[in-house]
């Protein structure tokens, strides 16, 4: 018997059981892995004992009309598998603190989205937040778990182990420079001058169009952040989340583990920063009141570029859409497919939750079930978006009413209807994109953040503490210094040592 089987009611293992049993059998013969006995008929939903699940996200909520989008999901589930979700969904700029709450205190819960770049996946697993999900993907998810590719499932891994569920997306990641078309047309900005060539030396290619939209209308700003942008114009690969000293160079061979924070490339970053601030480009004195940037700012027109996020195909129609005027992007640099990024959307099943195979369940039937992966995602058909004769999504009548523009949330974005503007082979074009990217020399390197993990936590509360005015440009030279000095307090050179320990064994044991 599986050891994650002996958190189960027995009433419920024996119907979850024959309904894994079935779904096994099916997805088997579907992949043509080998030929099966002949499967045994589904359970219903009415033979497995109703439960109701607990699933916190961030995104852009709270989204007008979200409950009965929520009522619908529901119905499909309990349909299905006898089950609910109590969807707890949180603004970007809340959730970290948020989950940081929900675990510390042991509040009941069953998923939770967790990644390399809010709620760190590293971290939660270390603070032992998170359930081994290996045998319980092989169960309950077989079908998804056949689906994404072994890298994926090996970057999800801790000492040997499985603990992100793996949302497919673009994984290829270069940060996207995103521009109001509008202005990019009336300044005559050249997009081929700065597309793939971004980096700190770089950067100020971006100034002269910055400085003529902000002479016209003070308030647009350049828009970054330190995390979103910072590996990539940096060239390094972050280890464990930007926001934790200890990364390698892309093009250093010896795989050195140094603090990304003390680097050249950082420090100028702070410099140019400053610079720019004092130049009004950051429009700083609006932006510090919040902890994050929202879209909700650039629907206010307060964007004159945005560096961050990620370039992937078709991704301006979805700026476009959450923007709600026309968008165009670029890629920042070249893509890689790092760690860091297969695992920036996944979700963590609660090791305390009393219902983990039904969470399963959900995430299968999320990841399999196009109509359901829609109906959450994009809303109610023919209500929220309509499907046109060429078969591309459009605005329904009541699209705006919800909207939260976060396909790649919930489960594998490969299911998303394609939206009008986006290229038919949408999601072909992003698989090959994921395929061709350059690889990380770190690829499947998955740090074990235990060992350190008080310092991890102490290194993320002074990064917290000082990273917004630091990419706000307010952070003077001697307030970087002290970031730096506070880290090294926190234990930043303790951290790197075990980043380079795990580092060397794992590459001695390729």
């Amino acid at each position: 018997m599986f050891k994650t089987l002996k958190l189960v009611r027995p009433i419920l293992l024996a119907g979850s059981m024959l309904l894994a049993i079935s779904m096994m059998h099916s997805a088997c013969d579907s992949n043509t892995m080998h030929k099966s006995p002949a499967a045994k008929p589904a359970v219903t939903a009415e033979a497995l004992p109703e439960v109701k699940l607990t699933w916190y996200f961030p995104g852009n909520f709270p989204q007008p009309e979200q409950d009965k989008v929520f009522t619908e999901v529901n119905k499909v589930l309990k349909a299905k598998i006898n089950a609910t979700v109590d969807f707890k969904p949180f603004a970007f700029g809340d959730y970290d603190q948020k989950m940081q709450v929900v675990i510390a205190s042991g509040e009941p819960y069953d998923i939770a989205f967790t990644s390399s770049w809010i709620a760190n996946f590293n971290q939660n697993v270390a603070r032992g937040a998170f359930l081994p999900l290996d045998d319980l993907l092989v169960t309950y998810a077989p079908k998804t778990y056949a689906s994404v590719p072994k890298v994926m499932w090996d970057a999800a891994k801790v000492k040997g182990n499985i603990y992100g569920f793996v949302n497919q997306q673009i994984s290829a990641r270069t940060p996207a420079l995103m521009f109001p078309k509008d202005l990019v047309d009336k300044y005559k900005f050249d997009l081929s001058s700065v597309s793939g060539k971004m980096n700190m030396d770089t950067l100020h290619l971006l100034e002269p169009y910055v400085t003529s939209v902000h002479k016209d209308d003070a308030k647009k700003a350049f828009i970054t952040s330190f995390d979103q942008a910072g590996s990539e114009l940096f060239n390094l690969d972050a280890i464990s989340g930007f926001n934790v000293p200890g990364a390698v160079a892309y093009s250093d061979e010896s795989l050195k583990v140094i603090n990304q924070f003390e680097t050249p490339q950082a420090k100028k970053f702070a410099a140019t920063m400053r610079d720019w601030n004092a130049k009004g480009l950051l429009n700083s004195k609006d932006r510090i009141s919040k902890k994050k940037d929202e879209w909700t700012d650039a629907k206010a027109g307060k964007w004159a570029v945005n560096l961050g996020g990620a370039f992937k195909p078709g991704g301006d129609v979805g700026e476009t859409a959450q923007a709600g005027y026309p968008m165009v992007d670029a890629p920042a640099g070249t893509p890689h497919l790092t760690t860091s990024a297969i695992t920036a959307a996944m979700q963590g099943i609660n090791r305390n939750s009393r219902n983990p195979e039904r969470a399963m369940m959900v995430l299968e039937l999320l990841n399999t079930d196009k109509d359901l992966y829609n109906l959450l995602n994009f809303g109610m058909k023919d209500v929220h978006f309509k499907i046109d004769g060429d078969g591309f999504m459009i605005p329904g009548e009541n699209q705006k009413a919800y909207n939260p523009q976060v396909p790649w949330m919930f489960a594998t974005n490969f299911l998303a209807n394609v939206e009008k503007g986006m290229p038919k082979t949408v999601w072909e074009d992003t698989k090959k994109m994921n395929e061709t990217a350059t690889a990380s020399k770190l690829l499947g390197f998955n740090f074990d953040a235990a060992p350190v993990k008080s310092e991890i936590a102490k290194s993320s509360a002074v990064y917290d503490e000082y990273s917004r005015s630091i990419e706000l440009g307010i952070a003077s030279i001697d307030k970087y210094n002290e970031f730096l000095v506070k880290l090294k307090t926190a234990g930043s050179d303790k951290i790197i040592a075990e980043m380079q320990k795990q580092v060397d064994a794992w590459k001695a044991s390729k």
